[in-house]
């Protein structure tokens, strides 16, 4: 069997229909979405007037066997994470103003207004978003994958924290453990490629290198949908062989202006 992945889409349907396509030829039998669908940030994309949150959700519940959700989707409904790491938030977070909540988050938890348009959604789209779950377990042969946005406990992505070491998702591997899972797959940081981390070393993937998946406790972040500052791709996982490759979408990067950085 091959499962296709697709993450960090944020509203590019051009982008996503592509993906689709490029996972049709390689002949992916079920295909898994893992977040971040909506959020569009003005200097960072540069395809506005085509951004379609309704239409990615409408072709995710078509082309989809699951998706999780991630840290702009719950902002796009204003809900709050589940699982959630280094930050307690207000049970009232989103009737606060943005300067209050800027100063209790102290850069520790992501926060949206600024620079990101919402999410034009429908009655239905948002019904959507809040049945979505954080995390699933699903099993393919003998093999448990766990499926999320990001690293336990931080599973949606909503802290600004970045795991760069093997000490940074020993959570996240004891998380593993606890579903009887040896392999994890999440997206989130749009990388270009694969990051692979074992309990041992962290190594960085490049577009097109197959990597074989065995039976040492794995997370693996692959690269965003979306039409960005970075090389866009999907990835593909063969159940058989248990080997996953990244494959671009080989989209012309956006060049974020000049001004963002004022």
């Amino acid at each position: 069997m091959k499962i296709g992945f697709i993450s960090d889409i944020h509203e590019d349907i051009k982008r996503l229909k592509e993906a689709f396509t490029i996972l049709e030829k390689e002949k992916c039998n079920k295909i898994v979405c893992l977040g971040d669908f909506t959020g569009y940030s003005v200097p960072y994309y540069g395809f506005l007037w085509s951004r379609n949150a309704h239409e990615v959700i409408e072709l995710l519940k078509e082309k989809c066997e699951l998706t999780v959700v991630g840290n702009h989707d719950l902002f796009s409904i204003k809900k709050l994470p589940k699982y959630k790491t280094g930050f307690i938030y207000p049970a009232n977070w989103y009737s606060l103003d943005y300067q209050t909540r800027q100063k209790l988050a102290k850069g520790k938890v992501y926060l949206y207004e600024y620079n990101e348009l919402p999410a034009l959604l429908t009655k239905e789209d948002k019904k959507f978003i809040i049945k979505l779950p954080e995390y699933v377990v699903k099993k393919y042969g003998d093999k448990k994958i766990i499926f999320s946005h990001y690293a336990f406990p931080d599973l949606t992505g909503t802290t600004t924290f970045e795991p760069k070491t093997t000490k940074d998702v020993k959570k996240h591997f004891a998380f593993m453990k606890k579903n009887s899972c040896s392999l994890s797959i999440s997206g989130h940081d749009h990388k270009e490629g694969m990051m692979i981390f074992t309990e041992k070393e962290v190594r960085a993937i490049p577009f097109n290198k197959k990597v074989k998946i065995t039976n040492e406790p794995t997370w693996l972040h692959g690269p965003s949908v979306v039409n960005g500052s970075f090389a866009n791709g999907v990835l593909c996982l063969d159940t058989d062989k248990m080997e996953i490759v990244a494959i671009p979408l080989k989209t012309k990067k956006h060049i974020a202006p000049e001004w963002r950085k004022l």
